[in-house]
Formats: structure tokens, C-alpha cells, sequence
């Protein structure tokens, strides 16, 4: 369903005012398929700054929907195979660029005012990369000079996943206030449904 509103988005220039898209009586499978083939038609990576209508505030290009659909991809394939006992990891490049995209995007544009705020910093550590962010009255801060109340470690995938709900606390390092960690996975699921 996703993929065919974010094409007709795209494609029309507008969010869709009609949200309603199922198969009927079509096959599923050839029914996302083709969902999926003109999705693919019209995010065309040679176009990525090519104007776009988004929901995000700052980002009005195809490039955001490049991004926001291979993040959407990438889980869901998570929750594919976890559902048959064989879940892969993540690749890292996409997997670091995911922390960034919870943590500015979905915190950033849906945090609501007074959910799971403690103001306290926690620092997200994936070799090569670090977010230290505090949550406040509707703001996220980045403020990687902060002393953090705490830090959660671990490869991107298992960073990523968690922050997505996929993977649990046992697969990361925490270290300090995990009252502060669970805080900030519970403002992340606040906004991603």
C-alpha cells in the first residue's frame, strides 16, 4: 500500500487526500509487485535533487523519498525475515544513515509536545559515528559536546533496529541511566507508530 500512495504522491505533486489502496480480488503477491515496480519507476537516482512534494520541512526533493523508502524497505525486510527465523542484519552505510533519519527526521518532525522528554543527553555510538541528542518540550538537541546521562553502543544495524522496535536492549552496550535510553526509545516509538 505504501509504496503505490508514495508513487501517486510523488507522481501528482501532492500527499494523496484519498488514503484508501487495496488489492480486491488481485493476487498479493503480483499486486505489490506491481505496486512496487512503479515506485521504482518514478525514484529515479539520477533526479534525487529534483523538486518534490514531501512531508518533510526541509527536504522537498526525490531525494527524500530515495531515502525514506530504502529505510522502509531495509526494516520491513528485517520483519520479513524475522518472521521465517533469519533476519540479516542491516548494511552499515544504510543503517547509520537510518540513526541519522530517526533522530533528525522522524524526532524532529513528530516529536509531540511533552512525550518522553527528560532534557538529559544519551549518546548513540556505532564505529565511525556518534548522535548525542537531548529530548526537550518538542525539540530534539544535538549537543555532542554534552556529558550524556548515558550511551548505548552497538553496530549500526543493531542501533538502527532498536530505535525501529526490531531488536532489543540484550544486542546493544548501555551504559549509564537506562531510564533515560528507554526514554528516548519510547519518544521514537511515540512518532513511528
Amino acid at each position: 500500500m505504501l509504496r503505490r500512495r508514495v508513487t501517486r504522491w510523488i507522481t501528482r505533486g501532492a500527499r494523496p487526500a484519498d488514503w484508501t489502496c487495496s488489492p480486491g480480488d488481485a493476487d498479493m503477491v503480483d499486486w505489490y509487485r506491481i505496486g512496487a515496480a512503479s515506485l521504482i519507476a518514478v525514484l529515479d537516482p539520477a533526479r534525487a535533487a529534483s523538486p518534490a512534494a514531501t512531508w518533510c520541512p526541509w527536504d522537498h526533493t526525490l531525494g527524500f523519498w530515495l531515502r525514506r523508502m530504502a529505510h522502509e524497505t531495509a526494516v520491513h525486510r528485517v520483519d520479513a525475515q524475522a518472521a521465517i527465523g533469519s533476519a540479516a542484519p542491516l548494511e552499515t552505510g544504510l543503517a547509520a544513515n537510518g540513526i541519522d533519519e530517526v533522530l533528525t527526521l522522524w524526532l524532529g518532525c513528530h516529536q509531540p509536545p511533552g512525550a518522553h522528554t527528560s532534557g538529559r543527553a544519551v549518546s548513540l555510538r556505532v564505529p565511525g559515528r556518534e548522535w548525542t541528542v537531548a529530548l526537550h518540550e518538542g525539540v530534539v538537541d544535538y549537543c555532542p559536546e554534552a556529558d550524556p546521562a548515558a550511551v548505548v553502543s552497538g553496530s549500526s544495524s543493531a542501533v538502527d533496529l532498536w530505535l525501529w522496535g526490531r531488536a532489543g536492549e540484550e544486542q546493544l552496550s548501555v551504559e549509564g541511566d537506562v531510564a533515560v535510553v528507554r526514554s528516548l526509545r519510547a519518544a521514537v516509538a511515540a512518532v513511528t507508530g
